[in-house]
């Protein structure tokens, strides 16, 4: 007797982990985020760089984070500050 459950098969839009995504849908994906899930949901574990060639250029994504400023330090005076933010630097929670 078979007493496993099988996973059905599914028409999944992508081929494995070689295939590309749809930057299309990505992008639009991160517009909605930013426009009305971001105001109580933060992405803090994904990086500005991890938009670039998916679905944004570099200077696109370096355009976007002009606005945004992240805590850093401490500074000589052992401080913390406030400087603009980086492609390194980790998207901010609300």
């Amino acid at each position: 007797e078979d007493y496993h459950v099988h996973a059905p098969e599914l028409g999944w839009s992508h081929k494995g982990p070689f295939e590309t995504f749809d930057a299309a849908s990505i992008r639009r994906g991160h517009q909605v985020y930013q426009q009305v899930c971001a105001s109580c949901h933060g992405v803090s574990r994904i990086a500005y760089r991890n938009l670039v060639d998916v679905c944004y250029t570099e200077d696109e994504v370096k355009l976007m984070i002009e606005e945004y400023t992240v805590e850093d330090g401490p500074n000589d005076q052992g401080e913390m500050f406030e400087r603009q933010a980086k492609l390194f630097d980790y998207m901010q929670s609300p």
